[in-house]
């Protein structure tokens, strides 16, 4: 069995959804040593693309700060776990 090619304009959610149709199919131990390896190697493309699509989309993201004059500015996102 090779490893499925992922398209390249998949959305977050299909990826997501198929990342975790994989998992399942994974869990359920139904699967031959060389099909549960294809099927892994498969998520792991999946859980890249997700990842990549989340990083883009963060460094997108600016928040909305209120100053004390009563105005709002736009702040770019700070990653929370620095």
């Amino acid at each position: 069995m090779a490893t499925k090619k992922i398209a390249k304009n998949i959305k977050f959610e299909e990826a997501l959804a198929e990342l975790e149709a994989q998992v399942r199919l994974l869990e359920s131990g139904e699967l031959s040593l060389e099909n549960s390896l294809d099927v892994y190697r498969y998520g792991v493309e999946l859980a890249k693309v997700c990842n990549a699509k989340l990083t883009t989309v963060r460094q997108e993201v600016e928040k909305i700060v209120a100053e004390d004059d009563g105005t709002y500015t736009t702040e770019a996102f700070q990653d929370l776990e620095a």
